[in-house]
C-alpha cells in the first residue's frame, strides 16, 4: 500500500564522493599467501622460476586492485520517493545507479540505500555500460517516527577475480519524514461513545437526531439519510420537490472538542519511550477521527508548551501531523495539567490522552458538563489483554 497523499520528491542530489575501502576475500588471502611463499622460497633457494611465479601473483593482485578501484570510482547513487510516509505503511522508492565513466563499463555491482537507518532498498547489476544508468524500485516499510535529510547509500563489488571486495559509502541527499501512524482510540469508534450517545453521539456534529419538527424542501448539504422518501415521492408526483426531515437540535449539543495530550504520571509509573510513540499515534487518530466527523477541535499538548491549535480541515490536520515528526516527550507537572484541563469550555467535550497510565492523572480531571473521554494507554500496550481459550493472549 503506497503512502498516498504525501509529496513525491524528484531524484535528489546524487552521491559520488566516498573513499573506496578494500577487504580481502578468502580466495585472495589464500592466493596472496601462495604468492608470498613462492617469492620467499624462490629467493631462499635462489630459484628464479619460483620467484617469477610469486612476482606474477603479485602483479595479478596489482592489476585486480587497479581494475577494482576503477570499477567503482565513477558510480553515483540517487533516490526519489515520498518525502513523507506513514509509519508502518509500505511505499514506493526508486533508486538510480549511474556509471559516470566515459570509457569503462562497471561489472558485478551490488548497490543500495539505507533509509532512516531502518529499511534498505538494494539490488545487483552485473553489467552497467559506460555513461548509462540502472533503476531499481523498492517497497520498504519504515516504523520509527523521525526526519532525515540525508540517507546512506553504498556500492560494492568483487570484480575482477573475487580476490578483494571493493566498497564505497555514498551520502544520498533525500529528505524523508516518517509520520506517526493514526490509531483511533476505541472510545471514539462505533464500539464506544459514538454509538452510546454520551458524550459525542448526540452531538449535532456527529449527525445525532433530535425531536422531529417537520418536513422542508431539500437544500444543498442535506445528507441522503435525511430524505423522507415516502413524502418525497408524493411531493414529486404532485410536481413538488424532494423533502427532508427537520429535527430539533440533539441532546448534548457539544459545540466542539478539546483534545489534551500530556506525559504526567503521579503514581510512580515507569517511563517507557515506546508508550510515548503509541500515545502520539492515538493523538493523530483522535484528531483525524474528530475532524472527519466535522467536529471543531482545539488541541493542546505539553511537548509544545501547551500552545493551542485549532483544527477544522484536513489540510490543518496534515500540518499537525507534520509538526509531530520531531517532538520529544515533556516532563509534565501536575499544576500545568490542571491549568490545561481548566481551559475546557462549557458544552465542549474533552478527550485526554497520555503516555502514562490513567490511574496517575485522572484525579486531576475536573467535573465537566459533558463527561470527558479518558484514554488509558494500558489498553494499547498489551498489559490489559485477557487470556482467552487455550491460554493465548
Amino acid at each position: 500500500m503506497a503512502a498516498s497523499g504525501h509529496p513525491i520528491s524528484s531524484i535528489e542530489g546524487e552521491g559520488t564522493e566516498g573513499r573506496i575501502r578494500i577487504a580481502w576475500t578468502r580466495r585472495g588471502v589464500i592466493l596472496g599467501a601462495l604468492g608470498f611463499s613462492l617469492i620467499a622460497v624462490g629467493m631462499w633457494r635462489v630459484d628464479g622460476v619460483m620467484a617469477a611465479m610469486g612476482i606474477a601473483v603479485a602483479a595479478l593482485f596489482g592489476v585486480a586492485f587497479v581494475l577494482g578501484w576503477m570499477n567503482l570510482r565513477s558510480l553515483a547513487l540517487a533516490y526519489s520517493g515520498p518525502k513523507r510516509v506513514d509509519a508502518g505503511k509500505c511505499f514506493t522508492g526508486n533508486l538510480t545507479l549511474t556509471n559516470g565513466n566515459g570509457f569503462l563499463d562497471s561489472l558485478w555491482i551490488e548497490f543500495g540505500v539505507d533509509l532512516m537507518g531502518e529499511a534498505t532498498v538494494s539490488g545487483k547489476a552485473f553489467w552497467i555500460a559506460e555513461s548509462s544508468i540502472v533503476e531499481l524500485e523498492g517497497r520498504p516499510v519504515l516504523r520509527t517516527r523521525g526526519l532525515r535529510s540525508e540517507q546512506r547509500g553504498w556500492v560494492r563489488s568483487g570484480f575482477p577475480l573475487g580476490l578483494m571486495t571493493f566498497s564505497k559509502s555514498l551520502p544520498v541527499k533525500a529528505e524523508i519524514g516518517v509520520l506517526p501512524k493514526p490509531n483511533v482510540p476505541r472510545a471514539l469508534t462505533l464500539r464506544g461513545y459514538l454509538l452510546d450517545g454520551s458524550p459525542l453521539g448526540e452531538s449535532k456534529h456527529f449527525g445525532g437526531i433530535g425531536e422531529w419538527r417537520g418536513l422542508r424542501e431539500r437544500r444543498g448539504g442535506d445528507g441522503l439519510r435525511r430524505i423522507a422518501w415516502a413524502a418525497s415521492l408524493r411531493s414529486e408526483a404532485a410536481g413538488g420537490a424532494i423533502l427532508v426531515r427537520e429535527d430539533e437540535p440533539p441532546g448534548s449539543q457539544a459545540e466542539g472538542c478539546l483534545v489534551v495530550f500530556h506525559s504526567y504520571g503521579g503514581a510512580g509509573d515507569l517511563i517507557r519511550p515506546d508508550l510515548f510513540e503509541k500515545a502520539l499515534s492515538l493523538l493523530c487518530g483522535a484528531l483525524g477521527s474528530l475532524v472527519g466527523y466535522g467536529m471543531p477541535v482545539r488541541w493542546i499538548a505539553d511537548f509544545n508548551g501547551w500552545e493551542e491549535g485549532v483544527l477544522k480541515t484536513r489540510r490543518q490536520l496534515a500540518g499537525v501531523r507534520e509538526s509531530l515528526l520531531s517532538v520529544k516527550r515533556a516532563s509534565g507537572k501536575a499544576h500545568d495539567l490542571i491549568a490545561a484541563l481548566a481551559r475546557a469550555r462549557e458544552q465542549e467535550c474533552v478527550v485526554v490522552i497520555s503516555d502514562m497510565p490513567r490511574s496517575g492523572w485522572e484525579g486531576f480531571v475536573p467535573d465537566l458538563v459533558i463527561a470527558p473521554v479518558l484514554v488509558d494507554i494500558r489498553e494499547y500496550d498489551g498489559s490489559r489483554r485477557k487470556i482467552g481459550k487455550g491460554g493465548r493472549r
